[in-house]
């Protein structure tokens, strides 16, 4: 359970400083007690990924620095889209500067 919350984070369908779904929602949606949730989310309020506080909805830490993700994790698929992502940025960035340097005469 704590996989799928952290899974969740990593690729944001769960937004820093934004609040996770309730227990009751959790469990409903992954098919498992509530007690489950509760234990999956102490799990990451203490690997630092959440805060919870009593009486409010449990919330994605903001991050300070470099945000917490297993590179491990991440699928080849989405390697290559930020591998296609950032060469496209690069194309783009490499025709601005050529726009923008002075020209010799």
């Amino acid at each position: 359970m704590a996989d799928v919350v952290r899974r969740g984070i990593v690729e944001g369908q769960y937004r820093p400083g934004g609040p996770l779904p309730s227990h009751a929602v959790l469990a409903a949606d992954c098919g498992v007690a509530v007690g489950t949730v509760k234990r999956a989310l102490g799990v990451l309020q203490d690997e630092g990924l959440i805060v919870s506080r009593r009486g409010q909805p449990a919330r994605v830490r903001v991050q300070r620095g470099a945000p917490a993700v297993d590179i491990d994790s991440v699928s080849p698929a989405n390697w290559m889209e930020l591998r296609r992502t950032l060469a496209d940025l690069e194309r783009r960035l490499a025709a601005v500067e050529r726009r923008s340097s002075p020209r010799s005469p």
